[in-house]
Parts: structure tokens; sequence; C-alpha cells
């Protein structure tokens, strides 16, 4: 399986606050080996969204859009609940 992260992930992540950053860093991590391992993790929070979007909860406010096509998991957004449904309908 391969992992790549958008541009503008990075670019959220750089933009906030260093606990967060690692808070994020530690799930998608988390996520990642759960998938490598083929077993979820309880308390994930995973759902499928429209098509091949698919998000995680890092905490109650905080969330995580990825795209899950065959072999590649690409990571989009980290947001809170409305970032994250807008981008999902400007993306759509």
């Amino acid at each position: 399986m391969q992992y790549i992260s958008t541009r503008g992930f990075d670019r959220i992540l750089r933009r906030l606050h260093p606990n967060e950053r690692m808070e994020i860093q530690r799930h998608v991590d988390a996520i990642v080996r759960a998938f490598e391992s083929r077993g979820m993790p309880m308390g994930f929070g995973l759902k499928k969204l429209a098509g091949p979007l698919r998000e995680f909860h890092v905490n109650p406010a905080i969330r995580i859009l990825f795209r899950w096509d065959k072999q590649t998991i690409t990571f989009l957004i980290a947001g809170n609940h409305n970032e994250v449904r807008q981008f999902t309908e400007n993306y759509l």
C-alpha cells in the first residue's frame, strides 16, 4: 500500500500548533499501521463517505479526510466537521 499526502494537507499541518500537529501525526501513523496489519483499532470513527472518500477522527474536533484507491491512500485535509464537509462538497 502506498501512502501520500497532498500539498494542501501538508500546508494545513504546518499552520497548526505543534501539539495538534503531533496528535494528528500519531493518528495518521496509527491508521497506516492498522491498514498494514489489516486490523482497525476501535475509536478511530472510520467512516465511508462518497465514493473513495473516507474520514476518521483524531479527537472530537479534528477529522482527517482521505481518498482510498486500491493500493493508494491519499491524505487530503485535516479540519473540523464543517471544513471537511465543505471540502467534500467542492471535491465531488
